[in-house]
């Protein structure tokens, strides 16, 4: 009778645990939580979603890696842009590598750490010193070159007076604006704040049509251009699709398994 006894497994009883090395038990019961439908509706914090994630995409739960992305993507803004490159090139997310990108474009250099270049890695923390140094130029072009009045309104009076407070009051203010390294601001809220000023001498026909002038937003789309043609090069250089690592999915059927096994277990406790 002791040999027909059937050998006690991992997972067979309470005092028979399943040992997973570098799993928490409290990354198990979530992944349980989400596989058979009472995981919860508040947020999580940004350490829970990542090591979540890594959990899922380590043992191929795609179905679950899949909602932990939306979970992230809703909740970007509450990671690092660094954070976000390095998730989107680790776990192949190429909708997060955009927004991250952009964040990271508009972060003074001086405030990202070792530990930022560290996630991001030394490519996208080089691009991310050249594209801040070409929209430096860039702005610096924009606000000592003005958006000259070729052509006045039939009600301006004094065209020589137009154009000298034009020049006045574009180098005071969008230049200002777009030189003042202590409030950065967007291109939008800039114009925004140039229309506010007072024009002096500019007739209201020569202002309306530079102004119309300033919304196309011509003088930025090259700016906007590179930064987009920069990210997207990125993108097809660094954060592959899944159907191009085939190969990690043929290496881990053994995972898959396991997280099949898993689902299976849990439903028998339930």
């Amino acid at each position: 009778m002791e040999n027909s006894r059937q050998p006690e497994v991992d997972g067979m009883c309470d005092d028979k645990p399943i040992h997973l090395n570098g799993i928490s038990r409290e990354m198990f019961e979530l992944f349980l939580e989400f596989m058979f439908g009472r995981m919860h509706t508040g947020s999580h914090s940004i350490d829970e979603l990542s090591k979540f994630l890594r959990f899922c995409d380590m043992y191929q739960c795609s179905h679950a890696c899949e909602f932990i992305i939306f979970r992230i993507s809703t909740a970007r803004y509450r990671f690092h842009p660094a954070k976000l490159i390095n998730l989107a090139i680790k776990y192949h997310v190429r909708s997060i590598f955009p927004y991250a990108f952009q964040q990271l474009a508009e972060t003074p250099i001086t405030e990202l750490t070792h530990a930022h270049r560290e996630l991001m890695g030394n490519e996208v923390f080089l691009n991310v010193i050249y594209i801040q140094a070409a929209l430096d130029s860039h702005r610096r072009i924009v606000a000592a070159e003005e958006l000259k009045i070729l052509m006045h309104s039939n009600k301006c009076q004094d065209p020589t007076g137009c154009n000298e407070d034009w020049h006045a009051i574009w180098w005071n203010g969008m230049g200002r604006f777009l030189l003042d390294g202590r409030i950065p601001q967007p291109y939008d809220d800039i114009v925004k704040r140039f229309k506010e000023l007072q024009f002096g001498c500019v007739s209201e026909g020569c202002k309306d049509l530079m102004f119309k002038i300033l919304d196309q937003g011509a003088a930025f789309k090259h700016a906007e251009q590179f930064l987009s043609e920069t990210c997207s090069f990125l993108v097809e250089k660094l954060v592959f699709e899944p159907a191009s690592v085939n190969h990690r999915a043929l290496s881990r059927s053994g995972q898959r398994a396991m997280c099949t096994a898993w689902s299976l277990l849990a439903s028998s406790l339930q």
